[in-house]
Parts: C-alpha cells; structure tokens; sequence
C-alpha cells in the first residue's frame, strides 16, 4: 500500500512540475509578443530625439525611432545553431560581424521601459537610463504602449523590473529576451526561470 501511494505522490509531483515549467516558458512567449506589439507601436508614433544629446533633449526632433539609447533597432541575432543549457534550447545572440554579443552590445540594444510605461514612472532616476523625472516618459507624452512592466523585465532595462530577461530590439526591428549565462555568453530564449 505505502509502495502504491509513493508511486502516486511521485507521479503526481513529477506532472505538476512539468506543468508549471510549460507555464512559465509560456509566461515568457507572452512577454515576447508584448514587448514587441508595444515597440512596433511605439516606433508608428513620432518622438523627441536629438542625434547628439538623446531623448527628448537638445532641439526635440521628431522621427520614428526606437526606444532603445540609439533610437534605432541594433544589428544583434539570434543564430541558428541550438545550445542546450540547463536542458533548455536557447541561441547564441550574435552582433552584425558574426561575434557573439557582448555587454555594450546590449547596452546599446536595450529597450529603455521608462519610454514605454504608459504613465509617469515611479523609479528613482538612473535604474534604467530611461530619461525623465523618475524614468518617466518623454514629456507630454503617454503610451498607450505598457500599462504594466511584464515580471520578467531585468533591472537591467526597466525601472521597477527584478526579473531575469534584458529585452533588446534586434535585426529587422525583432524583440528578443535575452540572459546571460555564467560564461558571460548572452543567450536568446527561455532560461527555465521565471521571472
């Protein structure tokens, strides 16, 4: 009998995980679309920027940009070729020359979250270079782009985020959530953690 039910726990608790897994890389999927229905979005709206002193500073030209440091998409990609970590397949990101990326790649790539929240932000200035009175939007400007960070933004690259994915604009205007690996490698793809 006590054999029986210890079978059963385990089955049970071996099906419960993977559900929750599937749930979290789901969880990760949705994130992804988000963001890039809102930088889509956001790129379709004109916005102050300056080539030479940034956002929403300087003489205020207006264009289509992006809200990344640059005001544009970077070079960055995913490869083709799959690495497994932690029995997850992710892919190497990679920058325009074939490297793989590295950490001012995705300084320039990140997604500033204080242009994105649909209302003022509430972070002290400076956690996530977005400009503005505590990361707040560009001014006079409201979304509709996020209402809500997504939980798994990075502090990285939003102003109340503690997650675990840097978002980044890529090639051809692609979003991609992104980690670094304990090799200082930077992956594209569910890590297994969320957020």
């Amino acid at each position: 009998m006590l054999a029986i039910l210890g079978l059963l726990v385990s089955v049970v608790t071996v099906s419960v995980l993977m559900i929750l897994g599937r749930g979290e890389k789901q969880s990760y999927g949705v994130d992804e679309r988000t963001m890039q229905s809102a930088v889509i979005l956001f790129y379709s709206d004109g916005h102050a920027y300056d080539v030479t002193d940034g956002w929403n500073e300087g003489s205020g030209i207006f264009g289509h940009n992006f809200p990344t440091a640059s005001g544009e998409a970077s070079a960055l990609y995913r490869s083709e070729t799959v690495s497994t970590l932690n029995g997850r397949t992710v892919y190497r990101l990679m920058e325009g020359a074939g490297d793989p990326a590295d950490d001012d790649d995705i300084a320039d790539a990140a997604i500033w979250m204080g242009l994105m929240v649909s209302h003022p932000g509430s972070g002290a200035a400076g956690v996530d270079i977005a400009p503005g009175d505590g990361n707040s939007p560009l001014d006079g400007e409201n979304g509709p782009y996020l209402d809500k960070m997504p939980k798994s933004c990075s502090r990285y690259n939003s102003s109340d985020g503690g997650g675990t994915y840097t978002w980044i604009v890529g090639s051809y205007s692609r979003v991609y959530g992104v980690f670094q690996w304990a090799t200082d490698e930077w992956y594209v793809g569910f890590n297994g953690t969320y957020p």
